[in-house]
């Protein structure tokens, strides 16, 4: 929340997945349905490159020309679209799906031949991967095996990749390609995390483009002054929200889950412990890093997609996730920070230590809402914010105070 605002208990650093290099096995396989909006797309799938090309780009040289781009099918639900070298000099840079769940950017042979080494680039922009694989001498005993024309990403996760290869001729003359694949095709996240000293896992699955029309959604309007409008980010009839708010009703125990403190503190529990916090520093804000601008209010969707966010986007999702199960449900918006709320009847947090901590509630409408810490990483009982807040107050007391309040989802 704003430029300034940090995570409770954690800073969240996403891993870099390693690569690894083989040849590509490719074959076409046909997708199969999965219930509601989701599908379930095979990994064993292949690209027949450029068949079905449809052109989407426009044509001219002006400088201020839309970027061409086109569209590689897969099949009915899954396609690359592919800009720049892949389509400068056609076939330099191609994309595919293989067999064993890898993303193939491969340099065609003809200009392969030309060179004796790659040094291959990739940044993972939804995943916040960076990194370069420099692989000119990989040892096998004692041989040296040549480096390889193609770059086997090890996670095949629909997105955007800005890809670059440096090829390097035995002369020491370097040329460049890159250009930059979006993936569109099934998103399938896995959760796992412990709540009263149980074990839960879960499954979610939807389409990219679901995501996509999110990140295209409002785009002017995403650094929030008017704090009424942090509850129009809670998207809680989306189909994803709902079918993820079904998964943890049929982990919680489908006829357990009535709208009661217990079931509420088990959504608590999975978004704290399952979303992390962007890493964040003095010179860049969680935001910043993440999408690139000083002050972003997601949407629950991008959330998912990156599985992190920083303190009014996970307490956004929390909100949304209440109120799918039937709570009622707001965000508060406090100094530098922002927490879920969640409406309960005759709940108690139990015991607590009142030096570090505070019960954050409020009453609206007859409905007494608790807060929401979801910037931790263990479970943090509802109620329960930390009573060091700003200028030597605790949060409690700012509320009703300038725009620091209690915002209802209705």
């Amino acid at each position: 929340m704003n430029s300034y605002s940090m995570p409770v208990h954690k800073g969240y650093v996403p891993s870099v997945e390693p690569y690894v290099y083989s040849q590509p096995v490719y074959q076409q396989t046909a997708p199969t349905k999965k219930g509601n909006s989701k599908k379930v797309v095979t990994v064993a799938i292949v690209i027949a490159l450029f068949v079905g090309v449809v052109v989407v780009g426009l044509a001219g040289s002006s400088e201020n020309a839309p970027e061409k781009t086109e569209t590689q099918q897969i099949n009915p639900y899954s396609y690359f679209k592919v800009s720049n070298d892949f389509l400068e000099e056609r076939n330099t840079l191609s994309v595919a799906l293989a067999t064993d769940n890898r993303i193939a950017f491969t340099l065609s042979p003809d200009q392969a031949s030309k060179y004796v080494s790659y040094t291959w680039t990739l940044y993972d922009r939804d995943h916040l991967a960076s990194t370069s694989a420099y692989v000119f001498s990989q040892y096998t005993g004692d041989t040296i095996k040549k480096t390889e024309p193609v770059l086997y990403y090890l996670s095949q996760k629909p997105g955007v990749y800005d890809i670059k290869v440096d090829c390097l001729t035995s002369s020491g003359q370097r040329t460049t390609y890159s250009g930059t694949v979006t993936y569109i095709g099934t998103v399938i996240k896995d959760y796992n995390w412990t709540y009263n000293g149980a074990s839960y896992s879960i499954r979610l699955s939807f389409d990219y483009k679901e995501y996509l029309d999110y990140k295209n959604m409002n785009i002017n309007g995403r650094n929030v002054t008017n704090y009424n409008k942090t509850v129009s980010f809670v998207t809680y009839n989306d189909p994803v929200i709902k079918d993820l708010e079904r998964s943890l009703r049929n982990a919680y125990g489908v006829n357990k889950a009535a709208a009661d403190g217990n079931y509420a503190s088990f959504i608590l529990a999975f978004v704290q412990i399952c979303f992390g916090y962007p890493s964040y520093s003095t010179f860049m804000s969680a935001e910043k890093y993440q999408y690139g601008v000083e002050e972003y209010f997601a949407y629950p969707l991008e959330t998912i997609i990156y599985g992190m966010g920083d303190c009014e986007d996970t307490s956004i999702l929390a909100a949304a996730l209440f109120k799918a199960a039937g709570f009622n449900a707001g965000v508060v918006v406090l100094p530098g920070h922002a927490v879920a709320a969640v409406g309960l009847d005759s709940y108690s947090p139990g015991n607590y230590s009142s030096y570090s901590d505070e019960v954050l509630s409020k009453t609206v409408d007859n409905v007494t809402y608790y807060g929401c810490e979801t910037t931790v990483d263990v479970f943090q009982k509802i109620g329960l914010i930390s009573n060091t807040g700003s200028g030597g107050h605790p949060y409690s007391w700012y509320i009703g105070k300038d725009s620091y309040d209690f915002y209802i989802v209705t």
